[in-house]
């Protein structure tokens, strides 16, 4: 499929490794502002952003918990990308995602992204 290709290339987003997707190894995750992509496989699912007082590892547990995005409840992993602007890089790998697949990923549209009403937003 494009997007297993998308993933592959230089416009990946958050390139890096990803990480299984529990509870203990999101705990992990870095207590400062950026984004965050979830995973099912090798599909990115949903590309979120922590900001405005917000923590990647607080929207993944957020996450887990089941207080955002009922769609991204299969994500089996996820990447993170430290970011001092993280709405611009968030609209900006949204917006190349878009372009190569005519979509955003299907969390993202299921949230009504960026900032949609499934989206945790601080």
């Amino acid at each position: 499929m494009r997007y297993k290709r998308w993933l592959s290339s230089i416009a990946m987003p958050i390139p890096g490794p990803r990480y299984k997707y529990t509870r203990f190894i999101a705990e992990g995750a870095p207590d400062t502002a950026g984004l965050y992509a979830l995973w099912e496989e090798g599909e990115l699912v949903y590309l979120g952003r922590a900001s405005s007082g917000s923590t990647i590892r607080a929207c993944l547990l957020e996450h887990l918990a089941g207080n955002v995005c009922p769609c991204a409840a299969e994500a089996t992993h996820y990447s993170w990308e430290l970011s001092l602007q993280p709405d611009a890089r968030e609209a900006q790998l949204l917006q190349e995602f878009r372009k190569e697949f005519g979509r955003l990923p299907r969390c993202n549209a299921d949230a009504g992204a960026p900032g949609g009403r499934g989206a945790v937003r601080r």
